[in-house]
């Protein structure tokens, strides 16, 4: 006859067995992490050296914050190699520690009070997959304006009125990071890589915001299709799309004016900024105070973000930038926000 207690026995370690297999089930060996930067008062952002699987990255039991900071959710970036915890608030200065489940992985962050982030598309930026870009080819005999090369590796603007389209999305990344007030971004800057560029006399681009919705193009310096961007519709064959992005970079037409565009508004009169371009193989930064003014609009208003066209003003050679097609992904476009980390009035994480 077996003894009573051992009945008792088994009904006590089947659950402690069945515990420790579960816990042992749910732990995560993570790569190794390459950076942890926190990004607002409630948003981190952890880098590993690897890719992750989605159910670890995203148990809240495989990180802790001390002192005194509750992890809230967890998102996995597309790229499978950047995470962002979402936690209660971080004092600003404050040095807190990180420890991932394993215990073996321990880091120190410190929120600061000013920060910087990037946008575009590859691992390199801090926020990727939202942007977009295209070409609007003029044909040399400029009869037919209806092509879009929104698959090349290249952005062109030229003396002949081709011009360029670069947007980035910011709405989930702000929005995921708590940052809403529009006074918070200080400046921003669009950066893009020269690729091509025959003479070495200073060339001017201008950039104008774009107000109306525009598709990217699919094909490679081909005819557009339906719902691609072209000159003669910002949304193929639905809304007009006016004639002035190419007029406006002819001999005599400086833009400024709302008389050089005819037709319904889809690129803003104003000029919002220019850079002086000469030579290739570098980057060029544009910048300007309405451009910054046009980002915190974004924040503000993140379904009207159309971002901007980019044209030659002065000048007589082609110029070819990297567009986020080109292999390269050090060479894609970029866009860089100086925010100030202090959040504004905060809601529940998505």
């Amino acid at each position: 006859m077996k003894p009573y207690f051992s009945i008792a026995y088994r009904f006590l370690i089947f659950p402690l067995l069945l515990f420790c297999y579960t816990s042992t089930a749910n732990s995560a060996d993570f790569p190794k992490l390459l950076a942890a930067v926190p990004l607002s008062q409630t948003a981190i952002q952890l880098k590993f050296e690897e890719q992750l699987q989605a159910d670890a990255a995203e148990d809240l039991t495989n990180y802790q914050i001390t002192p005194d900071v509750q992890l809230e959710y967890v998102l996995l970036d597309q790229r499978l190699n950047r995470v962002l915890l979402l936690t209660t608030p971080l004092e600003i200065g404050k040095n807190y520690r990180l420890t991932l489940q394993d215990a073996q992985t321990e880091t120190t962050i410190t929120l600061p009070a000013v920060n910087e982030i990037t946008f575009g598309t590859g691992n390199a930026v801090t926020f990727s997959g939202g942007s977009q870009d295209t070409t609007l080819l003029v044909n040399k005999d400029r009869k037919t304006r209806n092509n879009n090369a929104g698959a090349e590796p290249t952005l062109f603007c030229d003396p002949t009125g081709s011009v360029f389209f670069a947007a980035f999305d910011l709405f989930d990344a702000f929005e995921d990071m708590g940052i809403r007030e529009p006074t918070q971004v200080l400046a921003a800057t669009i950066s893009l890589h020269i690729q091509q560029c025959e003479t070495d006399a200073a060339q001017t681009v201008l950039y104008r915001r774009v107000l109306l919705p525009w598709r990217e193009g699919r094909g490679t310096s081909e005819r557009a299709e339906d719902n691609e961007l072209t000159y003669n519709s910002a949304l193929h064959r639905n809304l007009p799309w006016n004639k002035a992005p190419a007029q406006a970079m002819l001999a005599g037409i400086d833009g400024d004016n709302e008389s050089d565009y005819n037709g319904s508004e889809d690129v803003a009169h104003r000029i919002d900024g220019t850079c002086e371009i000469s030579g290739a193989g570098k980057r060029s930064v544009f910048k300007s105070e309405l451009l910054t003014e046009a980002v915190r609009f974004w924040v503000a208003n993140p379904d009207y973000n159309y971002g901007y066209l980019f044209a030659l003003q002065d000048g007589s050679t082609p110029i070819i930038f990297s567009s986020k097609e080109t292999p390269d992904e050090s060479l894609r476009p970029v866009l860089t926000i100086r925010y100030q980390t202090k959040l504004g009035e905060k809601t529940a994480p998505r």
